[in-house]
């Protein structure tokens, strides 16, 4: 290495020379600044290179050269060609040192970057000053398209308990399991540990309970109870016995606060059933102070066991999807429903399974808006039968479902597929998959996972 680097700079001193000694008669004044401006990559395999943007720190000794923005994962950097723009336009060198190898930059030269240190060493083109950088070329290391899934705890309650919701408040998760006879409330930080607090209601419809406005809502045959944080104390009220309807199910919480909609205030959307007439419908409320009768169901509509979503569309519309559950007549369901409001226009309703009907019957599905588009976990089918398929995903807000790449997104050997589980989303992108159950089992663990580049 020694030889031909005093080779290469006694090249160099000769094409110095015999540019000194040149009979021209014009006058040209060779540049005394060997400072780099840019640095750019080509490997025509990998044309992603050539986006990289690289930044150039001169410091008192040795300069550095990188790229802030990491290399797309996989990207191959044993074989590339660099291309330096020089603040004098021309230098008189350009040499870069590599662990195994020393090369004087001719304009297609490869260059190893994926060893370091990676040295560049730049002579002016007057041969009077130089300078050293060293060269950093960064390449994500990990998939960003890789889900990290790990079972966080288990034997988080009792078997019996199989009834089921854990909700989301500020970071904590909230779990209410109930066995039929009584219900039980704990809470957790981390998904790790669960902590006993006292409960809403002795026995109640666990299902029946949803997050709102940063408070926890639970219904219990038309009273409500409220709760702000783990260390304070449930709060009831009664809902208003002079309506003209019973407040019979939560249905998920529309929100409008995204997007600017002076006449409509953040929601909660329940089922209700007319007291003259037996007739099911749904009705809003910002406070549960005040209720608006919306309109009637339409037909097919769920009343129990179905997957809520809230979510806003790429243009900021607020809107909202019901998935499957079971009809009043006790049908399982194949629906998607998909409600949407429009300033001045109202709510519009919509049922992606007239459209598109390749969609099983399902219920006890969760499903959650994550990194632009939809997943679902979980689910049973009318006879019962848990889904083969633990996950599914959709990127056209609900119209179609397809089972992701098991090579970026499967669930560990632990987990066992399920219905009635929960999930969840903080607000550091992490995904919390709780309990659920089968035909034949009850499971009271709690699962976490996240997508490398979720806020990359």
């Amino acid at each position: 290495m020694k030889k031909n680097l005093v080779y290469i700079y006694l090249c160099l001193a000769i094409c110095l020379l015999e540019a000194c000694t040149s009979t021209s008669t014009t006058t040209y004044t060779p540049s005394d600044d060997p400072t780099v401006d840019v640095l750019t990559l080509a490997n025509d395999s990998f044309p992603e290179l050539k986006k990289a943007v690289f930044k150039v720190e001169e410091r008192i000794d040795t300069g550095l050269i990188y790229n802030v923005d990491s290399i797309q994962y996989g990207t191959k950097i044993n074989k590339v060609v660099p291309k330096f723009v020089f603040s004098g336009n021309v230098v008189s060198a350009a040499i870069i040192f590599t662990p195994d190898d020393t090369v004087a930059i001719s304009g297609g030269d490869t260059i190893d970057f994926s060893k370091r240190p990676v040295y560049l060493h730049t002579i002016s083109e007057s041969g009077n000053h130089e300078k050293w950088y060293e060269i950093q070329v960064n390449v994500h290391q990990t998939d960003p398209d890789l889900y990290q899934w790990e079972l966080l705890a288990d034997n988080i309650f009792p078997p019996q308990f199989s009834n089921q919701k854990a909700v989301m408040l500020k970071d904590t998760i909230f779990l209410f399991v109930s066995n039929g006879l009584r219900s039980v409330c704990q809470y957790s930080p981390d998904g790790k540990t669960f902590v006993p607090i006292s409960g809403p209601f002795d026995n109640f419809d666990v299902q029946n309970t949803l997050v709102h406005n940063d408070t926890v809502f639970c219904l219990c045959n038309g009273e409500i109870a409220m709760l702000g944080s783990a260390t304070g104390g449930w709060t009831k009220k009664n809902i208003d016995d002079s309506l003209p309807f019973t407040v019979d199910r939560l249905l998920l919480n529309f929100v409008y606060s995204y997007y600017v909609y002076d006449e409509e205030p953040d929601s909660v959307w329940a089922l209700v059933t007319d007291k003259s007439t037996g007739v099911p419908g749904v009705a809003t409320t910002a406070d549960f102070s005040e209720w608006v009768f919306m309109d009637c169901l339409p037909a097919d509509f769920p009343v129990s066991d179905f997957a809520a979503v809230s979510f806003f569309s790429p243009t900021g519309r607020p809107r909202a999807m019901v998935i499957g559950g079971f009809s009043a007549e006790g049908a399982c369901l194949n629906t998607r429903w998909n409600m949407e409001y429009e300033s001045g226009a109202g709510y519009r309703w919509e049922n992606f399974s007239i459209e598109q009907p390749d969609f099983t019957s399902i219920s006890g599905a969760s499903v959650i808006a994550y990194d632009k588009h939809f997943l679902m976990f979980g689910g049973a089918n009318g006879e019962n039968n848990v889904d083969d398929v633990a996950i599914l995903e959709s990127f056209d807000e609900g119209m179609n479902w397809t089972e992701p790449d098991s090579a970026h997104n499967h669930m560990p050997e632990t987990y066992t597929n399920r219905a009635y589980q929960s999930v969840l989303v903080d607000s550091n992108q992490n995904i919390y998959v709780i309990g659920g159950k089968s035909r034949t089992l009850v499971f009271s663990d709690v699962y976490k996972g996240r997508l490398n580049s979720i806020n990359w």
